[in-house]
């Protein structure tokens, strides 16, 4: 039986809950990746973000402002010689996070990982060894799993 252990990605990129929004997406970009646990200071795993959350917090942003910007004087927006410059986005990654970590033991069985995905709708799980962070398993890493079963099992019918 396969287990999470077997599957997961142990280099796993983790972020700080201070560090900005900008910054995340910046490093989802460069890593490629959709998402990444929140360690704080101090170790622990405090939260999950995606880009779900990032585009979440991009939606919720806009929808606040009524007026567009170039007609505002206000906090948001400065005027300098005729050109608006707005004040950079300082959310910090605590402020969007999923603070409800989906984890699961090393030891757990593929097929209880892809029913706790479906079952609450997330790509991502956070694998652990007692109690700490070892690694991820993601939707692409279980469908990588199932072809790779897929065409072993392929193979082995037709020999």
């Amino acid at each position: 039986m396969t287990k999470a252990k077997d599957i997961m990605r142990r280099h796993v990129v983790t972020v700080d809950p201070r560090m900005t929004v900008r910054e995340v997406a910046a490093l989802f970009i460069d890593r490629e990746i959709s998402g990444a646990p929140v360690i704080d200071g101090k170790g622990d795993l405090v939260g999950v973000v995606s880009q779900t959350d990032l585009v979440r917090r991009e939606r919720e942003s806009r929808a606040e402002v009524e007026v567009p910007g170039y007609y505002r004087d206000g906090e948001t927006s400065v005027y300098i010689s005729g050109y608006q410059v707005k004040d950079p986005d300082f959310t910090r990654v605590g402020d969007v996070m999923t603070p409800a970590v989906i984890s699961a033991d090393e030891e757990t069985p593929v097929e209880e990982l892809a029913k706790m995905m479906l079952k609450r709708h997330i790509h991502r799980i956070i694998i652990t060894r007692s109690g700490n962070l070892s690694g991820i398993v993601t939707s692409t890493d279980m469908v990588r799993t199932l072809l790779a079963k897929s065409t072993t099992g392929h193979k082995a019918a037709k020999a």
